[in-house]
């Protein structure tokens, strides 16, 4: 019995091969090889799972201080490390670096925020972003206290603390005045220095916090009014003032002392 090949279009791209038997007999069709699937695609990299964190530590902070942000991820970072955007609502009170990366196998990663000083509490929104998904942690800055921190000393280099004397030679005083002990967010240090009705002054950086009266001598001395220290020795009472001030233009307290000035026998004074 001889058959033949009948090649018949079923579906459009699709042949069927039909084998017919010659001399009658119902035709017999033979299915083709299925088509191979195509490679499924990647998936994406899937979004944080409930689990992942941002802090801050401290959560409030003086301006110009830096508190530590923690970025925890739920699952530890994948092969090359998990790279996180961060943002801040407001950096001129509080800047975050753009990014922070979780080593790969690790869980968190850490990273300093910079404050800036600030006349009022400031609250500041810090946020994490990594796979689409975003955490979110608050931060307040409050303005430093300087008030607490304004100390000095005064001293000369031939009568000791709390003294000064005039130059045999200048005239003018021996003394230091030293505000090294005063803390804070320091720029300026303003000093100001009064006998009788007239009173001087002068502004030192941040940078010099120990410096000396300026401009005195005997106009200064002569409107002074005297005094008896301890040994009998008679001198002139001086009172030094210290004022701070801080990057956002806050001013401290003034402190204030009585201090001992001795003339040594110059600008006409008997003592």
């Amino acid at each position: 019995m001889r058959t033949k090949r009948v090649l018949t279009a079923l579906v459009p791209g699709l042949l069927t091969l039909v084998l017919t038997q010659c001399g009658g007999g119902a035709p017999v069709p033979i299915s083709p090889s299925p088509t191979p699937s195509p490679a499924p695609s990647p998936s994406p990299a899937p979004a944080p799972a409930s689990g992942s964190s941002l802090s801050i530590a401290p959560q409030t902070i003086q301006g110009q201080g830096q508190p530590q942000g923690t970025v925890t991820l739920a699952s530890a970072a994948p092969g090359g490390g998990a790279l996180v955007q961060l943002t801040s609502d407001n950096t001129a009170v509080a800047k975050v670096p753009a990014t922070v990366t979780v080593a790969a196998g690790a869980r968190s990663a850490t990273f300093v925020i910079d404050t800036a000083s600030v006349s009022a509490s400031t609250t500041v929104r810090i946020t994490s972003s990594y796979a689409g998904a975003s955490m979110t942690a608050t931060l307040t800055v409050t303005p430093f206290s300087l008030s607490t921190t304004t100390a000095f000393a005064v001293r000369s280099r031939t009568r000791g603390t709390g003294a000064c004397a005039a130059d045999l030679e200048s005239q003018e005083l021996d003394c230091v005045l030293d505000g090294s002990s005063s803390q804070g967010s320091i720029t300026a240090y303003m000093w100001t220095y009064t006998m009788g009705s007239t009173t001087l002054r002068h502004t030192a950086p941040a940078s010099n916090p120990v410096s000396s009266p300026q401009g005195t001598g005997c106009a200064l001395y002569q409107q002074g009014t005297g005094g008896d220290d301890a040994n009998g020795e008679r001198y002139l009472r001086m009172e030094v003032t210290l004022q701070l001030r801080d990057g956002s233009g806050t001013l401290s307290d003034i402190v204030r002392q009585q201090v001992r000035v001795y003339p040594n026998k110059q600008c006409g004074f008997s003592y």
